[in-house]
């Protein structure tokens, strides 16, 4: 009988142990490097657990793309809930999509019926009718809320201030012996916060009070804790090469942005599992880092000059060969001599090297740092931005057209 392809794919045995943990949209347990931040938010909204209803907390997330916004107001919020529900209080925490649910109407209709009441009448209601009739249901079921409004400033950009403007003066209209049962997370992307904050007047403004979080950009090494607490829960045990960390948090680390580490470390666990391999490489990484963010381009190779090709195919090859994400220099110029010694070219001398690899490393396909832990004195390390594989191909496509006259 034959054997399907489908079949024999899905039989194969995959490094991951559980790729969910590589998903954008999965929380942690524990939050590596993000642990006071999460007390600065306990200390926004303690008072929702100490004084129920006395008053209504309102927070600001802000940070750039990959600063950890979401998952930091998500792994908050659900902690919250279960110990004001061990304490007792009939508490809920909400997370909104602004960008995904598109308008202020959709969001709280959304809330309504998932969280509350799945057969409600929600046609017929402006989005203050639905707004009112959600503080309505929160007091029938003496109930509290958090809602956090993630990618708020794609809601402002929309409507205006008028959506938070409402949400902000929901209690005013309130008896004093009425419980405030909502309390808010603002969640903004800088730079876009700086864009929509015009539109957002000083009494708005002036609601959401002053406890403002701001997420700084990860470091390199900050990185690479995100990411080994990921390998340790997506991927079989020693299928992932400390080095690949390493060039990953590097990587990623010119950006900060744990999200984008995270994706190259689930695509180079991919390209690894297709090849049928049972190591995640450095090579494989710099594969991921070239599909995510194409960097190599051709006419970029065709303007260096003849021995910086030389020199950067010594290095494409020796980083493919050693499987290493980085090296010393003197192991690039040991195979510097031998590819000059191929293409029938005297070697240039060590300062002169120095001076190319220097010129390279501002192309963004070679990278260079400063040697950390374990390494005696200061060294400078040198890697590949790039697929080794994918460089030495076509510097050698571009060599023996040159070898042969043609170019």
């Amino acid at each position: 009988m034959t054997t399907s392809i489908i079949e024999e794919e899905l039989t194969r045995t995959s490094i991951f142990k559980d790729e969910s943990r590589l998903s954008l949209d999965y929380v942690p347990r524990q939050l590596p490097h993000r642990n006071e931040e999460i007390k600065t938010l306990t200390g926004f909204f303690r008072s929702i657990i100490d004084n129920p209803g006395k008053t209504s907390p309102r927070a600001i997330i802000r940070g750039s793309i990959g600063t950890g916004k979401t998952v930091l107001s998500k792994r908050f919020g659900e902690d919250f809930e279960k110990y004001a529900t061990k304490q007792g209080l009939n508490f809920k925490y909400i997370h909104v999509n602004c960008r995904e649910e598109g308008s202020f109407f959709n969001i709280l209709k959304n809330i309504i019926i998932k969280y509350y009441e799945a057969a409600f009448p929600h046609r017929g209601y402006s989005s203050q009718e639905l707004l009112n009739n959600f503080i309505k249901i929160l007091d029938r079921s003496k109930s509290y809320a958090l809602i956090a409004l993630d990618e708020l400033e794609a809601l402002i950009r929309k409507e205006g201030a008028d959506p938070l403007f409402s949400l902000t003066r929901v209690n005013e209209n309130r008896s004093p012996n009425q419980p405030q049962r909502l309390s808010l997370i603002c969640i903004f992307r800088d730079p876009e916060y700086k864009q929509v904050y015009h539109l957002l007047d000083k009494s708005t403004l002036g609601t959401l009070g002053y406890n403002i979080l701001i997420l700084e950009k990860y470091t390199a090494q900050e990185l690479r804790d995100i990411l080994d607490q990921r390998v340790q829960e997506a991927f079989k045990e020693n299928a992932v090469l400390s080095e690949t960390v390493e060039l990953i948090a590097d990587l990623a680390g010119k950006y900060g942005d744990a999200r984008f580490s995270i994706e190259l470390l689930h695509l180079a666990g991919k390209i690894c599992d297709a090849e049928h391999l049972t190591k995640v490489t450095p090579e494989h990484a710099r594969n991921a880092q070239m599909q995510a963010h194409p960097s190599l381009r051709i006419e970029d190779l065709l303007l260096l000059r003849l021995h910086e090709r030389l020199m950067l195919l010594a290095t494409a090859r020796y980083l493919k060969n050693s499987g290493s994400a980085y090296t010393i220099f003197g192991e690039i110029e040991k195979e510097y001599d031998v590819v000059c010694e191929e293409y029938g070219e005297k070697p240039r001398a060590h300062t002169q090297l120095w001076k190319y690899m220097k010129s390279l490393s501002v192309t963004g396909i070679i990278s260079t740092k400063i040697s950390g832990k374990g390494q005696r004195g200061q060294t400078t390390l040198i890697g590949l931005y790039v697929s080794g594989d994918k460089l030495e191909r076509e510097l050698t496509r571009i060599l023996e057209v040159k070898k042969r006259g043609l170019r």
